[in-house]
């Protein structure tokens, strides 16, 4: 008999599948799936790949899945304890093996409340959206899912479009106001599949950004709601709490061969060159950090004075490569925000 369940939960029609890519992420992922699986009015699957966890993530997916089939352990090729791929390559794995009509992305150290997938499929079907997506509520503690979100609600409930163009300028580094790039949509998996949308393996920062951009690009509608119910778990875990050098590069190298495969409208080529500026400059800080944080002062002063915008930008981040000079643990962060899922 329980056999025949698990069979039945592994044959049955698949509303959505959740998209999870764990990397020690234990004190957080059984939430996590939890939370995916209870969601109400939906048939779902959670695929849940470990990507080199080295603190017994591996074993509570297991007694989980072990409980629930709709809990899926998708295997890493090549993934070895204490040493991830990354998460490109741990989402790649669960697109492949996904059977739901709808994709969504649910961070192993994030959440989601009950109603959150019928609310959003309604929403998608109400709009004809292919790519829908709610305001997330950031915490860090416990969760409060009456919570501020990182967009203003407004008075009364509203929805808005955005396109390939929007998507860019809202996403630029080291500009105010709320990157886009953080939301955590939910994407028609036909669409996905008709195009062959991947993730790219070599991006480990920004790798959400891009896919959705691909998304875009490939004609999908894009509708974000006021709703809010994706619980956004902010703390020094996740990769987007500090920006590395690297990691810049390899956003900004992804984000050029992206554009250089696509003739670019009129309209969409001015957005693209001011992100890829804001990238520039963002690298510049990151060089200027690093060369503070080793003590080649002169060195990081000649990088900024070629790069003027910098500046305003430069002021906290090196009074903290300061401070760690003089004996604080600290690495100070890039200014300004990163856009998806980039954790």
């Amino acid at each position: 008999m329980a056999n025949q369940i698990v069979a039945d939960a592994r044959t049955a029609p698949v509303d959505i599948s959740f998209l999870m890519a764990a990397h020690n992420a234990a004190p957080w992922i059984e939430t996590a799936i939890r939370s995916a699986l209870d969601q109400v009015g939906v048939t779902v699957e959670i695929l849940v790949v470990d990507d080199g966890s080295v603190d017994g993530t591996a074993s509570v997916v297991a007694r989980l899945a072990a409980e629930d089939p709709r809990i899926r352990r998708i295997p890493l090729d090549g993934a070895q304890p204490g040493a991830p791929r990354g998460p490109s390559t741990a989402r790649n794995a669960a697109l492949k093996a996904a059977r739901g009509r709808w994709l969504a992305i649910l961070d192993a150290d994030d959440l989601i409340v009950p109603d959150r997938s019928r609310t959003l499929l309604d929403l998608a079907a109400a709009t004809d959206a292919d790519l829908i997506a709610d305001n997330p509520i950031p915490f860090t503690g416990s969760f409060d899912p009456r919570g501020a979100g990182m967009l203003e609600r407004g008075r009364e409930p509203y929805l808005f479009t955005v396109d390939l163009a929007q998507y860019l300028t809202c996403n630029r580094m080291l500009t105010p106001g709320v990157k886009l790039g953080y939301l955590k949509p939910m994407l028609r998996a036909d669409l996905v599949r008709r195009h062959g949308l991947r993730y790219d393996t070599e991006v480990r920062i920004g790798e959400d950004f891009l896919f959705c951009l691909g998304a875009l690009a490939a004609g999908a509608r894009f509708v974000v709601g006021s709703y809010a119910g994706y619980g956004y778990r902010r703390g020094p875990s996740s990769l987007s709490h500090r920006l590395h050098l690297a990691d810049i590069q390899r956003l900004d190298a992804a984000f050029a061969a992206w554009a250089g495969h696509l003739a670019l409208s009129a309209e969409i080529r001015p957005a693209a060159h001011a992100y890829r500026d804001s990238l520039a400059t963002a690298q510049i800080i990151a060089r200027v950090i690093e060369a503070a944080q080793g003590g080649r002062w002169l060195q990081g002063a000649a990088l900024a004075l070629a790069r003027p915008r910098a500046w305003r930008f430069l002021t906290g981040s090196l009074m903290a490569a300061v401070g760690k000079r003089f004996g604080k643990r600290l690495r100070p962060a890039m200014p300004g925000a990163l856009p998806v899922g980039q954790r």
